[in-house]
């Protein structure tokens, strides 16, 4: 099994380590509305290889290091999953390692220097990834926050042994939801070099990429924290219709709302940012000019 693991890693490694391959860039262009005959090859492909190796170094080492300790740990222990901290190595904490790498490659990307850098035009989060899916990603985090905190302080003695319910899933769904509230606002709002309206579009394609991994990493996270909780419920309490309710909506967020969450937030094949066709004016040249670092 470790070498199973070892193996998988290997594999990741491989695919994100390898040179960004142009049909793959031309893809990407297309799917944001770029022109390819005004596309700086070399910024995009430079961003989206290092963006692409820290989500995989930040998704395979809690891979590794959750999947050989719970073998390690089954093999040495009578008990089948280690103690905490080590227990908090499992499947979520890969996305939260996805996030944070999507995280590191924007904070650490230098963007071409020019004499000044303004926003020129209104910037919103909802713009790079569309209203829908922002409001999906805060009910399903207050639904994984409020269903917690009801099963810890008030169904907490209802639920049968064997089925342990503690505030774990729903404290780390209000961490998460903070951290990546704070980051997308952080990610929007990083000053935009002044350039062509080609090298623009560039940076928010580059920026609505980023802003996509982090969302649908996310959002597939806080689906399986509310699935958690509603399978842990379900399976602990009285009630036969109840019971059933709560199981399949618990499957659902888990083996439904998570996959969908990671490929149609996460990798979209077509987004356009919206701003471009806003209905908002930009400001004027000299609001820009004094605003400007």
């Amino acid at each position: 099994m470790i070498a199973f693991y070892v193996a998988i890693v290997g594999l990741l490694l491989y695919r994100a380590f390898r040179p960004q391959r142009r049909p793959e860039a031309i893809e990407w262009a297309a799917g944001h509305g770029l022109r390819t005959t005004d596309l700086d090859w070399d910024q995009a492909s430079r961003y989206l290889y290092r963006s692409r190796c820290l989500r995989t170094v930040g998704f395979v080492i809690p891979l590794l290091a959750g999947g050989t300790t719970s073998i390690v740990w089954a093999l040495v222990y009578t008990q089948p999953s280690p103690p905490f901290p080590f227990d908090l190595l499992s499947q979520p904490s890969w996305l939260v390692g996805y996030l944070l790498g999507a995280v590191l490659a924007e904070a650490t990307w230098t963007r071409p220097r020019t004499q000044k850098a303004a926003a020129l035009v209104p910037r919103r989060v909802a713009d790079y990834i569309g209203r829908p899916a922002l409001i999906l990603i805060r009910v399903v985090g207050l639904a994984t926050i409020a269903v917690g905190v009801i099963g810890h302080w008030f169904l907490a003695g209802h639920i049968r042994a064997g089925f342990e319910f503690g505030p774990a899933p729903a404290v780390t769904a209000a961490a998460v939801l903070v951290t990546m509230e704070a980051s997308l606002w952080f990610i929007v709002h990083r000053r935009q070099p002044v350039g062509s309206e080609s090298q623009m579009m560039l940076d928010d394609a580059l920026r609505s990429t980023t802003i996509h991994r982090m969302a649908g990493a996310g959002l597939g996270m806080m689906f399986l924290f509310l699935g958690y909780e509603l399978f842990s419920i379900g399976g602990g309490i009285e009630g036969q219709a109840l019971r059933i309710i709560l199981l399949w909506a618990g499957m659902a967020c888990a083996f439904v709302g998570a996959p969908l969450s990671w490929r149609r937030v996460g990798h979209p094949r077509l987004w356009l940012v919206r701003r471009h066709t806003s209905s908002e004016a930009a400001p004027r040249t000299d609001t820009a000019d004094r605003t400007a670092t």
